[in-house]
């Protein structure tokens, strides 16, 4: 609880920005820092920097920065407050009350502000539970619980969000990679795609078994890894496997089987090496020529390999089946391939068991198999 509030003048050189306090800020954008630093310089300061009793700033960082730099005097609002629990809850409730703050803020916040809450409830429950020897004491403690209802739409009534988007926002702060909540925070990615993209994640540390049955034609588009980065990242579009672990598939393959493998240009060494340790050898490629170009590292890439090999001594297609090598289609999703490539490959092996490996739909007459289904 606030006991006073005074305002002054301090000594700019006195006021301390207390880091931990500092992290519970959003930052501003570009363009909102320079609007409030061209208003405080057309306009001068409007309100107090609020500090509390040893000059540590809890609201106004940015403010205080910009009148540095313009060298203008502000003016500050002295806060005393008596428990330092209550003055960090002040420092996130000015923080909520801030209109332009992206809903993952707001529950990142909130959750921090839960926290807070439940330590002073502990500390106000260790206050009133009888000590040993004191009339009433229980070992254990004497403290009651009551039903709360669903928690997720408490927490989200608080901050002006529905109790499915806080759910989701939360499992994106506690399993997202800090890339992918940085990308939410700026508003660059969705909370629901970031949320699907956790929850693939998910999937794929306990990926369902390969499909039982042997198969003679096996179609597989990898969910290769790249070890540098780039706009179009597919980390942040589905859960990526290292090249050992592709390697290392025991894929339901006949005896006599043909594969179909998708590589991208960056990945053909890797590629070649897959259809090796899946015990196929490399026989051509189709080129799939995109209506438009996408991301590269030397070259923007606007085609794509859709790798063969053969195992065993399964046949050639006959002559009239044998297609073009080249494969034209829009793009489409990232990395979603063209359904061409189903209707080439079961008219150049018709009536086979066919398998599709990462697959990202089902398809009539097929087996999926893939943590995107």
């Amino acid at each position: 609880m606030s006991l006073k509030t005074v305002n002054t003048t301090l000594d700019l050189d006195l006021v301390i920005i207390n880091l931990e306090y500092e992290k519970l800020m959003p930052p501003l954008t570009k363009d909102e820092y320079k609007e409030l630093k061209e208003s405080i310089q057309e306009n001068g300061l409007w309100e107090p920097i609020t500090v509390n009793q040893k000059n540590v700033i809890l609201d106004g960082h940015n403010r205080f920065k910009i009148c540095k730099q313009l060298n203008v005097i502000p003016r500050f609002s002295v806060r005393v407050f008596e428990d330092p629990l209550d003055e960090k809850l002040y420092v996130i409730d000015s923080n909520l009350i801030r209109r332009h703050l992206q809903t993952l803020v707001k529950v990142e916040l909130c959750l921090e502000r839960d926290k807070i809450e439940a330590e002073k409830s502990k500390q106000r429950q260790e206050a009133t539970i009888p000590q040993e020897g004191e009339k009433g004491f229980q070992c254990g403690g004497n403290i009651s619980t009551t039903q709360k209802g669903k928690t997720r739409d408490i927490m989200g009534s608080k901050i002006g969000v529905s109790g499915r988007t806080y759910e989701k926002a939360k499992k994106i702060l506690d399993n997202a990679s800090p890339e992918l909540i940085q990308k939410v925070r700026d508003g660059k990615t969705s909370i629901s795609y970031a949320y699907d993209m956790v929850s693939r994640a998910e999937r794929h540390e306990t990926p369902p078994n390969l499909p039982t049955g042997i198969f003679d034609v096996i179609y597989a588009d990898p969910p290769w890894k790249y070890y540098y980065k780039a706009r179009g990242n597919p980390e942040f579009h589905y859960p990526l496997m290292e090249d050992e672990e592709i390697w290392a598939l025991k894929i339901p393959a006949a005896e006599n089987a043909i594969l179909f493998l998708w590589a991208t240009n960056p990945k053909l060494p890797e590629a070649l090496k897959t259809i090796a340790s899946w015990g196929f050898t490399y026989k051509t490629n189709f080129v799939w020529v995109k209506n438009k170009f996408g991301t590269g590292f030397y070259v923007r890439g606007q085609h794509e390999l859709l790798l063969i090999g053969t195992k065993g001594n399964i046949p050639t297609p006959v002559n009239d089946t044998r297609p073009s090598s080249i494969i034209e289609a829009s793009v489409r999703e990232h990395s979603r391939k063209p359904d061409e490539a189903y209707e080439i490959i079961e008219s150049m092996y018709p009536n086979r068991k066919y398998v599709e490996l990462f697959a990202r739909n089902n398809r009539e007459g097929w087996v999926s198999w893939g943590d995107q289904l």
